[in-house]
């Protein structure tokens, strides 16, 4: 029963530590909107659906590094 404790208190740890970083609510509003401008132009250059994850990835690692204290 203790490791199945540990494991909670692990989660509950890494979710507050999250939550604690200032960056993180504007890196995710900077993902969403970056994500759709660029999906939105993508679609519009006739690049297929398929590549709109590895295009937001790629977007996402921009935006993340670009935004101090986010994750």
């Amino acid at each position: 029963m203790s490791g199945l404790m540990d494991k909670a208190q692990d989660a509950v740890g890494n979710k507050m530590d999250k939550d604690a970083q200032p960056g993180d609510g504007v890196e995710k509003t900077a993902d969403n909107d970056a994500n759709q401008q660029i999906n939105n132009a993508a679609d519009d250059a006739g690049v297929p659906k398929e590549a709109d994850k590895a295009i937001d990835d790629v977007a996402d690692s921009k935006v993340n590094n670009d935004i101090p204290m986010g994750n």
